[in-house]
């Protein structure tokens, strides 16, 4: 046996070779030494081995025979080696170190191979029972395992060479395994294990453990417990996330890391890559964008009905531009019925299947920057391939979306009008009344007359996107701000200003009476007061409901309780804001327009650029509306199906998929549905605390968590003083911040005269907006609903703040700059620093 000096990978083994680079690039690993066999380099070895599988492969041994004899074959070689350099090793070796004893073959830790717990390690190795340990290591190069692992990968025997790690013993406190990627196929999530003790008590499932998820881009972790398996503190995590960082940046991106800590130092035990991982396809899902229309967790019926609705609008957009291209059409099928995702409850958009419909576009490479400016896509690299299409149908393709960029305020405009006329026969056929049957028949009727057209707000949605695209590069960002204020009629105001008007009048002192009936009102009576109610006031609150009803936080969520289907939460806002200056109530926006700009291109930009954000509210008005019709009816079949003893509950409807819900309309035996809705109740719960990670990189097949303990959500805080966003609304104010995790727990007395600080908004947050002095989100962009409802509003907003609600805490004084979106921290409201 000889000592080694040179930790070329060829030399020593892959082990030990990432051994040596870790500590040469400053990573604390324990003292070793790497020695070799001088047996391997025998030809009549070679022979024996390549004799050994022959016979094997021919059938005339068992696995177990054939070690039974390489074993026997190198324990009697392994007695000829010359052991000068261990007892060398041994004679300058301290008395008081044990030493841990690795094997570092050739073939091992490769990327495509790992052999992780094929062969012998020894811990806690007594300087005189060096050789001994040295010897299992070399002969569990031939146990069964070992050699069926050889054959698998097609690993020749005489290819195999050992070479051994002779390593100080570190008894650590907490030993685990860092995965820089979860081996599972998740990419952008890293996984630590660790327990007490030694690495061996956690592979040999001898102790309880600990498992920290984290997402570094979110600056996100949570941790799940075992029994009584350690926590790690703040600072070790942080710790391992610089240790792992420094491995990646050696070694590449996905690794798998033993570490342990004794006395508050952490030691690099080895390094290799993680192997059997799958790589494609890879499927990105983001939520930029779709998580202010969906919040949170979803139910399965609405994401049944979102992904469906989805398919059918991408896929009316695509027959637009390809018109009678069959083939074509066909090919993308599978990327219209999964344009979304739903991964624990929460909603995605399958973000590679946009980017490939995005490409079939003039000008993609253009386009999809600005598509993702407007969005507020932060991981801005496209995976996607181009789609191959002839330069014939390109030609048309763009003349197709000219033409609909032409025409799109004109049919946007339609779009309003025909809406108008589902709306009228929803109100004309609709009773609670009505068979399973002809709710069904309505429910199909609405969704066909919908999604025939719907597509066109897609088209909408990309002029508004380029139009302000464009007048972002030839105006200043602080200018664009100012142009794109004061939009005529804005559909997402309109709601606030009527509910201001009702709410003006009842403070009227001529109305005391009413208002004195208001504030007694209560949940029983709600209802039947605003259906018999013959005061004009309460007149004004039902076309309220019939016009707004629908616009409620969350409101794209079919399980969400809106003014129409629970008039009483529309009492109690008004209950609210009766207890308000009543300077609080406004009646009209406080954005202006900007005057003309000398430069008639910056007027032409802007006016084009109002009107698609002018369409885009609207639209999102009226689907809200279709939202309603559906919620109306899914709510009504609901009951019907608790009148048939088919379900318990009408609210449990919303976790039956679309498909699901329609069966048993058709009384199909379905007996064991009810258990299966208590079993997604509770893995909504259970989804819902887990955090809302913004992108997922999946590699092979999406997959769900099933988490069994989770303790906490840790937040890697970056201590900063000041923070920095996306200013959306201009203007510089001071005051309290209050953090909303919750908008069903905060109501408008809260929010009054504060800094809200949230991670989105929707639209139907506009009622709390109102009283709010400003506002910081973690997501968003210039036209996102939190950017163009504060601009309405006259107020500051600052979006794409990451981490705002961690970092910020109710109470404390900030100030923040809606133009630079700066967000400085105070100590108070006199501090002026």
């Amino acid at each position: 046996m000889k000592q080694l000096t040179n930790f070329h990978r060829r030399s020593v083994g892959s082990k030990a070779a990432n051994l040596y680079l870790m500590k040469e690039q400053g990573l604390v690993v324990p003292p070793f030494s790497v020695f070799s066999f001088d047996l391997f380099d025998e030809t009549d070895v070679h022979t024996f081995l390549k004799e050994q599988q022959a016979a094997y492969q021919t059938g005339n041994d068992t696995l177990n025979e054939l070690s039974q004899r390489l074993q026997q074959e190198f324990k009697a070689k392994f007695l000829q080696e010359d052991f000068t350099a261990i007892h060398e090793f041994s004679r300058h070796a301290s008395g008081k170190h044990t030493y841990s004893v690795r094997s570092s073959a050739n073939v091992e830790d490769d990327a495509s191979a790992s052999f992780a717990g094929q062969f012998s390690t020894r811990l806690f190795v007594e300087i005189d029972d060096l050789v001994e340990a040295v010897e299992e290591t070399l002969l569990s190069l031939y146990q069964p395992s070992a050699l069926s692992y050889y054959f698998e990968n097609s690993i020749s025997l005489e290819a195999v060479k050992l070479y051994v790690i002779l390593q100080d013993m570190i008894s650590g406190d907490l030993s685990g395994v860092y995965f820089t990627a979860n081996p599972q196929g998740l990419l952008n999530e890293q996984l630590i294990v660790v327990g007490v003790g030694v690495g061996s008590g956690i592979v040999e499932d001898k102790v309880d453990t600990t498992m920290v998820t984290i997402h570094s881009d979110d600056q996100l972790s949570y941790f799940e417990t075992s029994g009584t398996s350690p926590i790690l503190t703040e600072k070790q995590q942080v710790e391992l996330e610089s240790m792992a960082e420094k491995v990646t940046d050696i070694f590449g991106p996905r690794m798998d890391i033993e570490f342990t800590f004794l006395n508050d130092q952490l030691y690099v035990l080895q390094a290799r890559p993680i192997t059997k991982m799958p790589t494609e396809p890879v499927i990105i899902l983001d939520n930029s964008n779709i998580v202010e229309s969906y919040p949170g967790t979803t139910t399965p019926l609405t994401f049944s009905f979102i992904q469906e609705a989805y398919g059918s609008i991408f896929r009316g957009l695509a027959k637009r531009m390809l018109k009678n291209d069959t083939q074509t059409l066909q090919s993308f099928e599978p990327i219209f019925q999964n344009m979304i995702a739903q991964v624990n409850s929460r909603v995605y958009y399958q973000i590679t299947n946009w980017y490939k419909l995005l490409h079939l576009l003039p000008f993609s490479k253009q386009i999809i920057p600005i598509w993702q400016d407007m969005l507020g896509v932060q991981a801005t690299d496209i995976s996607a391939t181009t789609v191959k299409i002839s330069r014939s149908t390109r030609l048309k393709i763009i003349g197709r979306i000219i033409k609909s960029f032409i025409q799109v305020p004109r049919s946007m405009k339609q779009l309003d009008s025909d809406f108008e006329a589902i709306s009228e026969h929803f109100n004309q056929t609709y009773t609670r009344e009505a068979s399973f049957e002809e709710l069904h028949q309505l429910f199909e009727q609405i969704k066909r007359q919908v999604l025939e057209q719907w597509d066109v707000t897609l088209i909408n949605d990309l002029y508004a996107f380029v139009y302000t695209g464009l007048l972002k590069k030839v105006c200043p960002p602080e200018e664009v701000q100012e142009e794109i204020a004061g939009i005529e009629q804005i559909e997402s105001m309109k709601p606030v200003f009527e509910l201001n008007k009702i709410i003006y009048a009842i403070q009227e002192e001529q109305n005391s009476d009413y208002r004195k009936k208001i504030d007694s009102l209560s949940a029983e009576r709600a209802a039947d007061f605003i259906d018999e109610d013959t005061d004009p006031i309460t007149q004004d609150i039902r076309r309220f409901i019939h016009q707004f009803g629908d616009r409620a936080p969350e409101e794209l969520k079919l399980e969400t309780a809106t003014f129409r289907s629970h008039p009483f939460s529309l009492i109690q806002l008004i209950q609210q804001q009766l207890e308000l200056p009543q300077t609080a109530i406004r009646t009209d926006s406080k954005a202006t327009a900007t005057s003309k700009s000398r430069n008639p291109l910056v007027n032409g930009l802007k006016k084009r650029a109002m009107t698609g954000i002018k369409y885009r509210e609207s639209s999102r008005l009226n689907r809200t509306r279709i939202y309603g019709m559906m919620r109306l009816i899914f709510i009504t079949l609901g009951e019907q199906l608790v009148k048939g003893n088919r379900l318990e509950q009408s609210e449990d409807v919303f976790y039956l998929t679309m498909a699901e819900l329609f069966d048993l309309a058709s009384h199909r035996d379905l007996s064991n549905m009810q258990t299966e809705i208590q079993k997604r109740k509770y893995k909504r719960s259970v989804d819902q605390k887990l955090p809302a990670f913004s992108r997922l990189i999946y590699a092979g097949s999406i997959f769900e968590k099933y988490p069994q303990n989770i303790n906490q959500q840790q937040i890697v805080s970056t201590n900063h003083q000041d923070f920095q966003g996306i200013g959306c609304s201009k203007g510089v104010v001071r005051g309290q911040v209050l953090v909303v995790e919750d908008i069903q727990a905060v109501n408008v007395q809260q929010s009054y005269n504060k800094i809200i600080v949230t991670k989105m908004t929707d639209p139907g947050w506009v009622y709390l907006l109102t009283q709010s002095k400003g506002i910081i989100a973690e997501k968003g962009s210039l036209l996102s609903h939190t950017a163009i409802i504060s601009r309405e509003l006259g107020i500051p907003s600052v979006v794409n703040v990451k981490q705002a609600t961690q970092q910020l805490t109710t109470g404390e004084w900030i100030e923040i700059n809606g133009q630079t979106g700066l967000i400085k921290r105070l100590e108070d409201e006199n501090d002026y620093s």
